[in-house]
C-alpha cells in the first residue's frame, strides 16, 4: 500500500514539474496537473495542500543546493590569495565543476525556480543571486587600487548577470553531460579569470 502512495506521489510530482515548465507557477492549475498525473483532483489535495506546497516540493531541494554551494565557494576561497596561481587553478576547477554537478542534478528544477516561479516565495531569488554575486565579486576579486578607479557597481552588475544568465542558458538548452560540463567550464573560467586579471 505504501508503494502505491509513493508511485501515486511521483506521478503527482513529475506531471506538475512538467506543467509549472510549460505554464509557469502562476497559470498552472491543480485540475490540469491532476490530468496529467490521470488521478483526480480531490486525490491531488489529498498530498499536497495547495498549489503552493507542490511547487516547493519541487524546487526546494534545488534551493538548498544552491545556499549550500554558495557557502562551499565562500568557504573555499575564504583568505585565499587570488593572485596565487595555484589556488587560481584549484579554484576554476572547483566552482566548475560544483556547478556542472548541480546542474546535472537539478536541471528541470534550477529552470523552474528561476524562470517559472513568478507568484512564489522564490520570484526574487534570481535578483537576489545577482546582488549576492555583485558584491562578492567587488569585495572579494577587485584590488583595493581597483575599488577606487571603479566609480559605481553597475559593471559587476553586468557581470554577474551576465554569469548568472549564462548558466541558466546552457541549463535550458542542455544537450548532454559533456556539452554542459564543457561550456560551464569555458564559462566560469572565462568570467574568474578574466575578472581577477582584469581586476587585480
Amino acid at each position: 500500500m505504501q508503494f502505491q502512495k509513493d508511485d501515486i506521489r511521483e506521478k503527482i510530482l513529475a506531471a506538475s514539474r512538467e506543467t509549472f515548465l510549460t505554464q509557469g507557477f502562476g497559470k498552472a492549475s491543480m485540475r490540469e496537473i491532476a490530468k496529467k498525473a490521470v488521478i483526480s483532483t480531490s486525490n491531488v489535495y489529498n498530498y499536497f495542500k495547495s498549489k503552493e506546497e507542490l511547487f516547493y516540493a519541487i524546487v526546494d531541494p534545488v534551493f538548498h543546493h544552491l545556499r549550500n554551494l554558495r557557502k562551499e565557494v565562500f568557504e573555499y576561497k575564504a583568505n585565499k590569495d587570488f593572485n596565487n596561481e595555484n589556488f587560481m587553478q584549484q579554484f576554476t576547477e572547483f566552482v566548475p565543476k560544483a556547478m556542472f554537478e548541480m546542474v546535472r542534478k537539478y536541471r528541470n528544477e534550477l529552470i523552474l525556480i528561476m524562470d517559472c516561479s513568478q507568484g512564489t516565495k522564490y520570484e526574487q531569488l534570481k535578483k537576489m543571486m545577482e546582488s549576492a554575486m555583485e558584491n562578492n565579486f567587488t569585495e572579494n576579486i577587485i584590488s583595493t587600487k581597483k575599488k577606487r578607479l571603479l566609480r559605481d557597481s553597475f559593471l559587476m552588475h553586468i557581470l554577474a548577470m551576465n554569469l548568472i544568465e549564462g548558466i541558466l542558458e546552457i541549463t535550458r538548452n542542455y544537450k548532454n553531460d559533456e556539452w554542459a560540463k564543457n561550456n560551464i567550464d569555458s564559462l566560469m573560467k572565462y568570467h574568474i579569470r578574466g575578472m581577477v586579471e582584469f581586476f587585480t
